[in-house]
C-alpha cells in the first residue's frame, strides 16, 4: 500500500489485529495512548483459552490458572509491548489532535510529489 495510514490505539487490540494496522512505507505511524492494552493474548480469557488443555489437566486448575494469569501480567509492560508492536511513541491524550494534524502536514508535503498512476489498483 502506499497511502500514508497514522493509528492511535486507545484501548485493546490483541494478535493479528496489531500488525495488521502497519504497512511498510514511511509514513506508517503508530501511536498508543497509555490506556491502550495490546499483545499477543488478553490476560482475562485468552490465558484461558491458550493454556485450556494444562488447565483442565492440572491438579488445582484453579490455582494453575492464577500462575498462569500473574505470568503474563508480570510481563505486561506498556513499553515492552510498544516497542515490540513498533510504536512510535506513547502518547498523552490531551496531544492527540495536535500529533495527528503535524502528521497529516508532513504526509501532504512528502505525498504531492508521489502522484500518478498506482503500482496496483482495486479490482472488482
Amino acid at each position: 500500500a502506499t497511502i500514508p495510514i497514522a493509528v492511535v490505539y486507545l484501548r485493546k487490540c490483541f494478535g493479528v489485529a496489531g500488525g495488521a494496522q502497519k504497512s511498510g512505507i514511511r509514513l506508517s505511524w503508530r501511536y498508543a495512548w497509555p490506556s491502550a492494552v495490546w499483545g499477543n493474548i488478553p490476560v482475562e480469557g485468552g490465558v484461558y483459552a491458550a493454556h485450556r488443555a494444562g488447565i483442565e489437566a492440572a491438579d488445582d486448575p484453579e490455582a494453575y490458572l492464577r500462575d498462569l494469569q500473574n505470568t503474563y501480567r508480570a510481563i505486561q509492560s506498556p513499553f515492552r509491548t510498544a516497542e515490540a508492536f513498533g510504536i512510535e511513541d506513547i502518547i498523552d491524550p490531551r496531544d492527540t489532535r495536535p500529533l495527528l494534524c503535524d502528521w497529516v502536514e508532513m504526509a501532504y508535503e512528502i505525498e504531492k510529489n508521489n502522484l500518478g498512476v498506482k503500482k496496483r489498483g482495486m479490482r472488482c
